[in-house]
């Protein structure tokens, strides 16, 4: 009970009213200004591009309008061009935003047949005969389009261009002349504050500030309750006792992360966020770069903002890594004495719990805490909102509240998770209001809201509103009754299902049911035990607010890495409390053997998903395409748990204490703790043994190892490129071949990629038959070239082919050409619900096979091809070509000069020197020349860049380019045929120059909710 507390005098109950108004002033002021603040003025470009380039004739170039659709688009045709194109005496495009004769939803104008006709929006909108008068234009923008010939005018509402990616003419220069096209391309997001909005910012940020100090005057000086003397409200609320050994947590935290940030993987997003990060600091806007028409990440980019200036530093993806390391270390520190401290107070600072928040916080944070995705900022502002608002109210502090409200608003600014940051305030609320009025609302209120000034703070809501859409046409944009989808992740065996993510979800889960049971049973009022569930209410409620969230991949669980560690750690306390205060209880027993079963179900199932890491990231892993075995077992885990029990059984007897019962109601705790562990020592020790493993080749580790000393460009560095040298076809210097069954120039289903050629399946797959091809001229070869042969059909498994070597006359040794080990059957299925055999090789598919100048008999000047066909199945034919000289440049050398080089959203962080990257802003995307993508396991993600269909902002390279494959290597994979496939490197050719046009920037400035 409270003490006695006199009532106020009349001029403190003044101040008091005082400060009651003028507290809600400055929160209604606040929130009023930050939601003024998305309307308020910016200061953005319009971005005029013109045809041709002002004096020259016009000439056909490439020109990539990303976003696609152009605001508005002028066309002037005049007669005496529309009448050059017509004595070309066929179709004739005249312009066109395609190439001409390509489809197009832009626009065009041709001739044909004595007509003129003009082509907007995918539809015919005008045709005319070529009369005295035959000018033609098109004017186009957001009400729709009016096509005109000589004095015809057509005029289609709500019909406009979608999409320019050149500037085309079948016409010379000279016949074009006259001919211009102007078009304003959209440039929604590119924008910054105008001065009055940054003063308007300014005003909103200094509310901030006063709120924070009204609040502190309230609780400090005009709360006479609070400052009177009185029992606390909760009983737990004494100091925990000091524990010993909390400084070696830590220290193993700390170590564990700072070997995560220079050995641990690379995220899904890590490559592409980090691409949009350094985009917008060329171009003022966080947008996709890659795709959605490179629309802005806009209202959701703090996090972004946060990591420009570690952009600043290099492309080295260790500096990029750093804010996520920092961004850890808060949220440790955070948990570890905020959190823990306000929900169970009397044994945070134990050495055990603390040890045990470690591990539920490593497990929680490795796969999803490292790298620039929005989870591990979200987790450090859920992690300040749940710790500020579990301290405020332990002691009542509107400050802490305030810091908490702050650390919500924040939150909701990084991405859409951060709505779960809001848990703790709903949790808490009948708390909560036992100190809070309306004044107090009001501030927090207005405190929160600067999340809203971090989402507008460089962008208007019309373009905010306008990326929301494009983001949602272009998906993924899931309603939310498919979360369940989150679950098939989780539980699949994709990247988003492995054992690193299962972990945390699955045994944090059967903790927090077993909490929420014993809570039901009154498990609240046991000895510290008064705010235990609070992390575990706070868990729930957040998990039900992701079905909010518009896509649902399992990296999103990152976010609740603080409050899954406290639900885990608070959890297990509580189930330890409750095993020794009720082991004679008899509902508690039950609870204690469901939940045991859940925890035994849920152990082997977060071990029976894969430990497989994204992309390249996987290269030298252990487990890395099977189950962890043999933690995946049931057996297992069901042979600890009655172990353990067993072992309860027989101190029970020797002390005749209820040892038993209380094994079975901690059992589920053991068993989670025991997954946890084993987890938290796993994932870890993967990345510590990748870069031995993978010694002589690419791994993550290793590229950042050795990026400390000396300027690592990835997995470049251990890739070379094997185009064919300069007359490196060899001829054959004897006799003709020796074949039977084998057929020259034929006996195989494909064309192969050169000849001469032989093949064994003129006679089909039954036939068998040998050849012994004539001597071949070997020259000598440096270091830096190779023999190369295309294979084709089984080149082993029965079969055989081999270069066999001479010197002077004499045979001196043999290469043996077997590719069967690089088929994808050979790397074990996992999943599989049947026995999958070892199947022979079949494959129709020509390709290289190279001997390296070091597997060469020394002195050999004579190679010659010797090859069996054995097998008679379908597959079992056998074709190869004539052998030749390859060149072996590195990657990076062959790079050289080539520019600009796209490397796919999926790479960047893999190839960091690859810095030259195309262009995008401004309305425009430049076309690249090379193509860095990435292995085709990947599928349709690693072509997203210039797909029409989910707005790749190179749409041009497949619309207009003719893309080469150049072949590759990765060095010292010979026997990990796993890792073969790095990925592949592209050229593109474009049949028209770039650049060929003019381009306008003035700035404009215009309200915050209108757009272009």
């Amino acid at each position: 009970m409270a003490a006695e507390v006199p009532e106020p005098a009349p001029a403190r109950r003044s101040l008091r009213v005082l400060a009651a108004a003028v507290g809600i002033l400055v929160g209604i002021a606040a929130l009023v200004a930050a939601i003024a603040v998305p309307l308020a003025p910016v200061d953005a470009r319009e971005v005029t591009v013109t045809w041709p380039k002002a004096g020259e004739a016009p000439s056909s170039t490439l020109a990539f309008f990303v976003p696609y659709q152009p605001r508005e688009v002028q066309v002037d045709v005049p007669c005496s061009v529309v009448k050059a194109g017509q004595r070309l005496g066929r179709t004739a495009t005249l312009v066109s935003s395609r190439l001409p004769g390509q489809p197009t939803e832009g626009f065009a104008v041709t001739t044909a047949s004595g007509t003129a006709a003009v082509l907007v929006g995918g539809r015919e909108a005008l045709r005319a005969p070529i009369r005295g008068d035959c000018a033609a234009s098109l004017h186009s923008d957001a009400a729709g389009s009016t096509a005109s010939i000589g004095d015809r005018t057509v005029v289609l509402p709500g019909v406009r261009v979608q999409d320019i990616v050149a500037f085309a003419t079948d016409l010379r220069p000279e016949q074009a002349e006259g001919m211009h096209v102007s078009a304003k391309a959209a440039n929604p997001f590119e924008s910054e504050p105008s001065s009055a909005k940054t003063a308007l910012i300014g005003v909103q940020l200094g509310l901030v500030v006063l709120a924070f100090g009204v609040l502190a005057l309230r609780t400090h000086r005009f709360r006479v309750e609070q400052l009177s003397v009185r029992v606390p409200d909760f009983p737990d609320a004494r100091p925990a006792p000091e524990g010993r050994g909390l400084g070696l947590v830590d220290l193993v935290v700390w170590v564990v992360l700072g070997g995560w940030w220079l050995l641990g993987p690379n995220t899904p997003d890590d490559s592409f966020a980090a691409t949009t990060v350094r985009n917008g600091l060329e171009t003022g806007d966080i947008g996709n770069y890659y795709r959605w028409e490179n629309a802005s990440e806009a209202p959701f980019t703090l996090a972004q903002h946060l990591l420009e200036p570690f952009a600043l530093l290099g492309t080295n993806p260790l500096a990029m890594r750093l804010p996520s390391v920092i961004a850890a270390v808060l949220t440790w520190l955070l948990l570890s004495r905020g959190v823990l401290s306000g929900v169970i107070p009397l044994h945070s600072r134990l050495f055990r719990v603390r040890a045990l928040a470690a591990l539920g916080f490593l497990v929680w944070w490795l796969p999803f805490g490292l790298g620039v995705r929005p989870e591990p900022f979200l987790a450090l502002g859920i992690a300040a909102s749940l710790a500020c608002v579990a301290q405020a109210v332990h002691r009542q502090s509107l400050g802490l509240l305030g810091l908490g409200a702050l650390a919500a608003g924040l939150s909701m600014a990084v991405n859409p998770m951060g709505i779960t940051a809001v848990a703790p305030f709903v949790v808490l609320a009948p708390r909560i209001v036992r100190f809070v009025r309306i004044p107090d609302l009001a501030l927090l209120a207005g405190i929160g809201s600067a999340g809203l000034v971090a989402m507008f703070a460089d962008q208007s809501l019309a373009g905010a509103r306008e990326a929301t859409r494009m983001h949602g046409y272009y998906g993924p944009n899931v309603p939310w009754y498919m979360e369940i989808q989150r679950y098939e992740y989780l539980l699949g065996f994709s990247l988003q299902g492995d054992v690193a993510r299962r972990t945390p979800v699955l045994l944090t889960l059967v903790v927090l049911v077993f909490s929420a049971l014993l809570l039901s049973r009154g498990a609240r009022w046991l000895p510290g035990m008064r705010t235990a569930g609070v992390p575990a209410a706070c868990l729930a409620l957040s998990l039900a607010l992701m079905w909010l969230t518009p896509s649902k991949w399992t990296h999103y669980f990152g976010a609740l890495a603080a409050v899954g560690a406290a639900t885990l750690t608070a959890g297990v306390v509580l189930i330890a409390v409750s095993a020794k205060q009720w082991a004679r209880e008899r509902n508690v027993l039950l609870m204690g053997v469901l939940c045991t079963a859940l925890a035994l179900v849920a152990a082997p199932l977060a071990f029976a998903g894969k430990n497989n890491w994204f992309l390249h990231s996987h290269y030298g892993v252990p487990w890395g395409e099977e189950p962890v075995r043999p933690l995946n077992n049931p057996a297992l885990w069901l042979f600890l748990a009655a172990s353990l029990l067993g072992a309860a059984v027989l101190l029970g007897r020797l002390r005749r204490a209820p040892a038993a019962r209380r094994t079975l109601i901690l059992m589920p705790a053991v068993i989670c703790v025991a997954a946890v562990a084993a987890t938290a020592v796993i994932v870890p020790y993967s990345f510590v043994v990748a870069p031995f493993r993978q010694a002589g080749s690419y791994s993550v580790g290793g590229q950042n190892l050795a990026s400390l000393t000396d300027n690592s460009c990835g997995i470049v560095d251990h890739v070379v490129v094997t185009p064919d040298a300069p007359g490196g076809a060899m001829k054959t210097s004897g006799s003709d071949p020796e074949k039977d069954g084998f057929r020259r120039d034929g006996g195989y289903p494909s064309s192969p990629p050169r000849t001469p050629a032989w093949g064994s399946a003129a006679d089909g797959p039954v036939s068998t038959g040998s050849l012994t091809t004539g001597w071949f001229a070997l020259p000598e070869l440096p270091r830096n070239r190779e023999l190369a042969v295309d294979v084709a059909g089984r080149s082993g498994d029965g079969n055989r082919i081999a270069l066999e070597f001479a010197a002077g006359g004499e045979v001196v040794g043999e290469r043996v050409l077997d590719d069967t080990g690089y088929d994808a059957d050979e790397v074990p299925a996992y999943p599989q619900d049947h026995v999958i055999e070892d199947e022979p090789q079949d494959n129709e598919s020509w390709r290289s096979v190279s001997v390296p100048v070091a597997e060469i008999p020394p002195g050999a000047d004579q190679v010659r091809i010797r090859a069996v066909d054995a097998t008679t199945d379908d597959g079992g034919w056998l074709g190869v070509t004539a052998p030749r000289v390859r060149e072996v440049i590195p990657l990076k050398t062959y790079l050289r000069g080539r520019a600009p080089v796209l490397v796919d959203w999926s790479m960047t962080w893999s190839a960091p020197c690859l810095d030259r990257m195309p262009a995008v802003g401004g309305g425009l995307a430049e076309p690249p020349a090379v193509l860095v993508n990435p292995p085709n396991a990947l599928g349709f993600g690693g072509t997203a860049a210039y797909e029409r269909v989910i707005g790749g902002s190179f749409a041009g390279v497949r619309e207009i380019g003719r893309r080469t494959e150049v072949p590759t290597r990765l060095l010292g994979v010979v026997d990990q045929p796993q890792y073969a496939e790095w990925g592949h490197l592209i050229e593109v050719d474009y049949p028209l120059p770039g650049n060929g046009f003019d381009v306008r920037s003035v700035p404009v400035s215009r309200w915050g909710w209108r757009g272009e």
